[in-house]
């Protein structure tokens, strides 16, 4: 079951950046759209699904309950566009805590749709990070910063 919800999870996330992320290098660099094959990203998400363990799985979804829809799709635009996120969104960011965040990150940009962009967007995720704890960390406590 929570494999089930985890993978619901991940597709829609998956998707949602995934499609963000190739109408922007679309519109960028190449008249040439992305060949998706939903076979292939199946097998390869699934996989790695299957390397993970019960309790990263459940890890993970509870992180993934904690973060509202709205900062997520505001924070999915701010990783595109290399923009920092609200005040609000940073407090509900920071609150998820700096283990949920890098291993949410980390799980997403595994996938197939968003392997490639991670090298890209993974350090994004930090800077964004440590601009929500320059900037709202003491209203909540003081969460900690990535290194730089």
């Amino acid at each position: 079951m929570e494999k089930a919800i985890l993978i619901t999870f991940l597709i829609a996330t998956s998707l949602m950046v995934y499609q963000t992320l190739a109408q922007e290098e679309f519109s960028r660099k190449s008249p040439k759209p992305f060949a998706y094959e939903p076979a292939a990203a199946y097998e390869y998400d699934h996989e790695l699904l299957d390397h993970m363990t019960t309790q990263r799985i459940k890890f993970l979804q509870d992180c993934s309950d904690k973060m509202s829809s709205k900062c997520g799709v505001e924070m999915t635009e701010g990783l595109i566009d290399d923009k920092p996120v609200s005040e609000n969104c940073c407090v509900n960011f920071l609150k998820i805590g700096r283990d949920c965040h890098e291993g949410l990150m980390t799980f997403v940009f595994a996938t197939y749709e968003l392997k490639d962009a991670a090298s890209e967007i993974l350090p994004r995720s930090k800077r964004m990070w440590n601009k929500c704890v320059e900037t709202t960390a003491a209203k909540i406590g003081v969460p900690l910063a990535f290194e730089t």
